[in-house]
C-alpha cells in the first residue's frame, strides 16, 4: 500500500516499546504520528489522573521519539504508560 502512494497515520501505546514501534512504522512507511506528540501524552495522562484511572508505571529503557524530541522527556517526567485505547474517543472524533 505504501508503494502505491497510500498515506498512513500511526497511533500506538505511550510506553517505550510503543515509541520504538512507532519509530519503525514512521520511518518505514513515512507514516504521520497521529495524536502521538508530547502535548497529546500530557493531556491524556492528566485526563487519566483526573478521572481516577489506575495508572500503569512507565518501565524499561527510554526510547526517543524521532518525530517529537519533547515526548520522551515528558514521558520520563510523568512516568505513566498509556495504552492506545486511552485516546480512543479522540481518534474516533478525528475520523468523524
Amino acid at each position: 500500500m505504501a508503494s502505491a502512494g497510500c498515506v498512513f497515520a500511526h497511533h500506538g501505546d505511550f510506553d517505550w516499546p510503543g515509541i520504538a514501534l512507532a519509530n519503525r512504522v514512521i520511518q518505514r512507511y513515512a507514516a504521520e504520528p497521529w495524536r502521538m506528540r508530547a502535548a497529546d501524552y500530557e493531556y491524556l495522562a492528566t485526563r487519566a489522573q483526573v478521572n481516577g484511572t489506575p495508572s500503569i508505571a512507565l518501565t524499561g529503557p527510554s526510547s526517543e521519539a524521532a518525530w517529537d524530541t519533547e515526548l520522551a522527556p515528558a514521558m520520563d517526567a510523568l512516568g505513566i504508560a498509556l495504552h492506545e485505547e486511552a485516546a480512543l474517543d479522540l481518534l474516533l472524533e478525528d475520523l468523524g
